[in-house]
């Protein structure tokens, strides 16, 4: 069809190919205007040659936007076009200097002007509505978390994109839900003290700030109590930053849910792998929470004036939630190496479930006075993972240890996301009338290559960490005070074994007595075969 016989057609125009009811939307934040163009209510019923359809898809169509005595794109800068598709709503975008976005801002009237295949056919049409909305502002920031000291300052640290902010008259708060409400903690800029990157009452640039302090002041003592209280009664509670101000009359929020809330570890008490939430192939009905340092086997921080440690775990699978919480007395939490739930019907459906990069943890430890009063508190989120040990034995020599392992090709486990380690610790424990006791650490070099199913490490007394307490001074005596607690059927014990990537509690284990001039064996398989009569912790990890 040639342009004449498109000019000459009455049955149809191209002014018919877009709705009365398309409109402008303009963001404050970008300073840009979207030209919505809503498809003609009736385009399909044009049959007697609808242009529309017969000769526009695929072509370029050039736009200009109109108010009274100012056009976009303005003279010099490029033209804004778009490709037409048939019966499709299409948004073309003009982008505005600040300055030309507050000439318009109040404007009631715009009209829009089509070119068709370039200069050849020209349609123009008013806009039915022009808005001005206000942002929630979420793409402003790439990334946001929250770091905070228990009742005291809060951090909310941002990786912001590109947005344009009104930093005079900013209000800048945190926002988090009380109830069947939302309540605000007022942040107010720095004024001494300030780091580089925080929010100043001076600010012009909004991607240059990258911290956002709540400073603990008498006038926000108690909306910042309130925060701490629901906060720790449930971790998940929605927590927002927000940014409001005003534009010309119009107010313009930009807001981001902040997913990850971290502890700041001011006593350093966290080490290497402190809080580990892990599920395990020889024991997929517990779910256990390791918080212990594999070499030090304890916090290495100063627990002031707690009494007890409440442990308070969430296991999230998409909108699934599974929670476990527990209390210990402060001397058992500091021998413990970790904590494990029995199961239920709600953690075997997310066992059943579990996906490696969808299921999340969050794990928080807070000590707590004599009154309950959380005087500290620990946080971790991260990934949960499968353990991946099918089974294992330790041997007993006189001069060193070995374990085999047999690791589970469960493609969920973690070892199929592990790199080989060229330094390793490794640690025999006892478990005896409730308490822990070390038998010494070793150091080996030794790559585990975990593509390896079955494996052999073995642990010589040259390698054995000395400056530690264990229950007996010498490697030797260690390794002969393990036999002698393995012997000694009239003391209650149990087995288990602990590494990096392991956690796992042991109720089927088989003590062997194979002969003065062989080694002693203990095993762990997946097959009852005895009752527990001792427990040895291994442990297995990377040195940093």
């Amino acid at each position: 069809m040639n342009l004449a016989i498109i000019l000459m057609s009455q049955s149809s125009s191209f002014s018919e190919c877009f709705s009365a009811k398309s409109y402008i939307r303009g963001n404050t934040l970008t300073n840009e205007l979207s030209l919505h163009l809503v498809p003609f209510e009736r385009i399909t019923k044009i049959v007697d040659q609808n242009l529309c359809q017969m000769y526009l898809p695929g072509k370029l169509v050039v736009a200009q936007i109109h108010y009274d005595d100012i056009s976009f794109p303005v003279p010099g800068d490029n033209e804004v076009n778009f490709i037409y598709q048939f019966n499709t709503e299409i948004i073309v975008t003009f982008k505005l200097s600040p300055a030309n976005y507050l000439q318009i801002i109040n404007k009631q009237n715009a009209m829009y002007e089509l070119w068709y295949d370039v200069n050849l056919v020209k349609v123009n049409n008013s806009v039915n509505t022009i808005e001005h909305v206000k942002q929630n502002g979420t793409g402003c920031f790439q990334k946001i978390s929250l770091s905070y000291s228990i009742h005291n300052d809060i951090d909310i640290f941002v990786t912001p994109n590109k947005c344009s902010v009104i930093f005079s008259g900013l209000d800048v708060s945190l926002v988090f839900q009380n109830g069947n409400l939302n309540s605000q903690i007022p942040i107010y800029p720095c004024s001494t003290g300030c780091e580089s990157d925080e929010y100043q009452s001076s600010s012009s640039d909004f991607s240059a700030v990258k911290i956002y302090r709540v400073r603990r002041t008498p006038a926000i003592e108690s909306v910042l109590q309130e925060f701490y209280t629901r906060f720790t009664e449930y971790r998940l509670i929605p927590i927002k930053l927000q940014l409001k101000f005003d534009t010309n009359g119009v107010d313009t929020v930009i807001s981001k849910e902040i997913e990850n809330k971290s502890a700041k570890d001011t006593w350093g008490c966290k080490t290497h792998d402190t809080h580990l939430i892990l599920f395990s192939t020889l024991n997929p009905n517990n779910l256990f929470v390791q918080f212990r340092d594999s070499l030090a086997n304890k916090m290495l921080c100063d627990t002031q004036n707690a009494t007890t440690v409440k442990i308070d775990d969430y296991l999230m699978h998409e909108s699934t939630v599974y929670r476990e919480q527990r209390t210990l007395p402060l001397e058992v939490f500091n021998e413990d190496i970790g904590v494990t739930f029995e199961k239920t019907e709600a953690y075997t459906k997310m066992r059943d479930n579990f996906v490696m990069d969808v299921t999340m943890t969050i794990i928080s430890v807070s000590f707590l006075d004599a009154n309950g009063f959380i005087v500290y508190e620990l946080t971790t989120y991260r990934n949960s993972f499968i353990g991946c040990v099918a089974n294992a034995h330790m041997h007993i020599y006189k001069h060193e240890t070995c374990l085999q392992i047999r690791y589970d090709e469960d493609d969920q486990c973690m070892i199929q996301y592990l790199n080989d380690f060229d330094k390793n610790t490794f640690g025999v424990f006892y478990r005896e009338n409730g308490k822990v006791h070390s038998l010494g650490f070793y150091i080996f070099h030794y790559a585990v290559n975990y593509s390896i199913l079955d494996q052999r490490i073995c642990f010589k007394c040259n390698e054995f960490i000395a400056d530690n307490v264990y229950a007996a001074p010498t490697c030797q005596e260690n390794q002969e005070l393990t036999k002698q607690k393995i012997k000694n059927r009239s003391t209650v014990v149990g087995f288990g074994i602990v590494s990096r990537f392991e956690s796992i509690v042991l109720n089927n284990i088989v003590p062997e007595y194979l002969g003065i001039f062989t080694p002693f064996v203990v095993s762990a398989s997946l097959i009852g075969l005895a009752t527990i009569t001792a427990s040895v912790w291994l442990i297995i990890s990377s040195l940093k």
